[in-house]
């Protein structure tokens, strides 16, 4: 399996949870190549105050990061943030990754399982071991939404469906849903580090289980789903996102959850359940489910054909 090389600006934001997705939305369009968050309950931080996390914006090698990250938090409001800057090679990036990183039980059937710690005796013989290096892309598994995703993806995926991811990060979902019996998966992300480490991903599972997925992964939004021939009796939409991005995509996101089977999405905090509610209400046909874990919402439907 081969990794990216290239160096990049890593800018490291200490931040008020409730701000996260702000700061994201600000730094992603203003040119990060990749972001992520680190929570803290994940049990890989000491140093952060329960209402913090810690964000991660990775830049190219040519970008102004030492001007820019003091400039953006001042625009933000949020000038007193602490913050680090350093520059990153990949390789290094994944070293100190491996020292945390360690196979674990996605849910009650599944397993993600990094090849550093392919032997993990926590891991029995009944679990669908999901194979993955998630580098520089959302989706490690640790995170409530994509726990909530996965147990849908179990429970929902027959052998004749063809999962769409939209925000696929690292794969980890179009991947489950291979390991799970999907006839196809296509998973597209706006950052094309993810979509380098997503297709990364998909070829290590297929060494690994020593079968081929027909799985795709390109870069893309939700308009990219125009481009595409849905047979929505066997189409299954996912979207682990955020719900600004859900909002500022209705009219794209209306047509996928009324050209599909069934559909799940995710990264709705708990505490926005009532405006999401109504947000969702405007454009999904027909009733929809909600459950939450870790004051995190999966919404899901399986529609009537």
């Amino acid at each position: 399996m081969s990794y990216i090389t290239a160096v990049f600006w890593q800018i490291e934001i200490n931040a008020p949870k409730e701000h996260a997705a702000e700061i994201e939305e600000f730094f992603l369009k203003s040119g990060a190549q990749s972001t992520f968050e680190l929570l803290y309950e994940e049990g890989r931080t000491s140093n952060l105050i329960e209402d913090n996390t810690q964000l991660f914006f990775f830049f190219a090698e040519n970008f102004p990061a030492r001007a820019f990250a003091p400039m953006a938090l001042a625009t933000l409001g949020f000038a007193d943030l602490e913050f680090k800057i350093s520059q990153v090679q990949y390789a290094d990036y994944l070293k100190e990754f491996e020292k945390s990183f360690r196979a674990f039980a996605l849910t009650q059937k599944t397993a993600l399982v990094p090849p550093w710690d392919a032997e993990n005796a926590d891991i029995g013989p009944g679990f669908k071991k999901l194979w993955l290096v998630p580098g520089m892309a959302f989706g490690t598994g640790k995170h409530a939404t994509t726990q909530l995703m996965v147990e849908f993806i179990e429970k929902t995926i027959r052998p004749s469906d063809t999962v769409i991811d939209i925000g696929s990060g690292s794969g980890i979902l179009a991947i489950a849903a291979m390991l799970w019996g999907a006839a196809s998966a296509w998973g597209v992300d706006v950052e094309t580090l993810a979509v380098e480490s997503a297709a990364a991903n998909k070829t290590l599972n297929e060494e690994r289980h020593g079968a081929a997925f027909a799985c795709e992964f390109a870069v893309g939004d939700f308009s990219t789903l125009h481009e595409r021939t849905i047979d929505r009796a066997n189409t299954v939409f996912l979207a682990n996102i955020l719900p600004n991005i859900f909002e500022a995509n209705a009219a794209d996101l209306k047509f996928a959850l009324a050209n599909c089977r069934a559909w799940a999405l995710s990264g709705i905090p708990s505490a926005q359940e009532e405006s999401f509610t109504a947000f969702l209400k405007t454009i999904a046909p027909g009733s929809f489910e909600i459950r939450t874990k870790e004051d995190w919402q999966i919404y899901f439907c399986q529609n009537s054909l």
